[in-house]
């Protein structure tokens, strides 16, 4: 229900590529110069065979199928790949997807929602930022959202329940400096039906305003539909509209997230709908999605374009790449590659 993207198994080449500029750079560094990334860090499995149950038995099955792949996964072990990622990209501002909160209910109690889980098996942002402060490379979370929030049985004979967030982080000693916090939800959202209920995905997206030597800017970060593109331009539509976040076509504005867009895929195109309105592309083709739902696999390969760092109005690229291609340890940080970006704001 959740998950980013379908995943199929090409372009072996892609995961050879190593992380690094991709644009060179244009001149030494400037004080006005704001260095972004974007980081879908995983929820940790792929929840679509939840809708896909028939029922109740099928359906805890398949939950506990995925919270043992959740556990298998494990974020915390991933959040220190991911933060070293972090410090060595050292960006001012992170946007981060799927930065999910796993809890479990008590043994025996298989109500769903009734009864809301409140063990925490863990906190994505929490443990992110643990692990960034452990090498002395600290962040804080300015502004975050909740979008879904689901609780069902599973075989394991408990409940398990699933938040997902998206946050912005800013790092600790940056000369950025926040003046503003936003957020919002979309008002178009793909709901799948289950057979313990509706599952509801109110995405939307998290926002700051800042300034950098007195240089404004705007920062914004989203996680648009995965299962349906005509949703998710929609939900790209709503950013772009009047009254939404990217409304101000004067505003030096950058937007990062996963798209769930390709630049080739045919209309409807969120992704090309941002570029129709003014918006510039930082990273040059790289594909940033997806391995495989068990990060130890090797069998799936990056073979999509989804992940992106948008800029207008003249904004200038100093450079750009992307993290999080191999693996490390027989786990890779992320089903996704995540972009880095230097920008120099006028």
């Amino acid at each position: 229900m959740s998950n980013t993207c379908p995943r199929r198994a090409v372009a072996a080449l892609l995961v050879a590529l190593s992380a690094g500029a991709v644009v060179p750079a244009a001149a030494s560094a400037k004080k006005q110069d704001l260095k972004v990334m974007t980081r879908n860090v995983y929820l940790g499995a792929d929840l679509i065979p939840l809708a896909g149950a028939t029922d109740e038995s099928s359906f805890e099955q398949a939950a506990a199928q995925r919270f043992q792949t959740v556990q298998s996964n494990n974020f915390p072990a991933r959040a220190k790949l991911v933060a070293a990622e972090i410090k060595k990209a050292k960006p001012d501002l992170v946007g981060v997807q799927e930065a999910a909160i796993w809890r479990r209910g008590p043994d025996g109690v298989k109500d769903g929602p009734t009864t809301p889980a409140t063990q925490v098996i863990y906190d994505s942002s929490k443990e992110l930022r643990k692990a960034l402060k452990a090498i002395k490379a600290p962040y804080k979370e300015v502004v975050g959202r909740d979008w879904f929030d689901f609780e069902a049985p599973t075989a394991l004979g408990y409940d398990v329940r699933i938040t997902q967030r998206d946050v912005i982080l800013v790092r600790k000693g940056s000369k950025v400096k926040i003046r503003k916090t936003f957020k919002g939800q979309f008002s178009k959202h793909f709901d799948p039906p289950t057979v313990r209920g509706v599952a509801q995905q109110l995405r939307g997206w998290v926002g700051v305003d800042a300034t950098l030597a007195k240089h404004k800017f705007r920062f914004v970060s989203t996680h648009l539909e995965a299962y349906s593109a005509d949703i998710a331009n929609q939900q790209m539509q709503q950013l772009l509209g009047a009254y939404g976040p990217l409304g101000n076509k004067k505003r030096q504005t950058i937007l990062v997230g996963d798209f769930n867009s390709q630049p080739s895929d045919p209309a409807p195109n969120a992704f090309q709908s941002a570029i129709k309105a003014g918006f510039k592309n930082t990273l040059p083709k790289r594909s940033t999605c997806c391995f495989a739902e068990d990060l130890h696999n090797t069998t799936d390969h990056l073979d999509q374009w989804i992940d992106h760092v948008l800029v207008r109005p003249k904004v200038k690229v100093v450079k750009s790449g992307i993290v999080g291609t191999k693996q490390i340890g027989g786990i890779f940080p992320s089903d996704h590659a995540g972009i880095t970006a230097t920008l120099r704001l006028k």
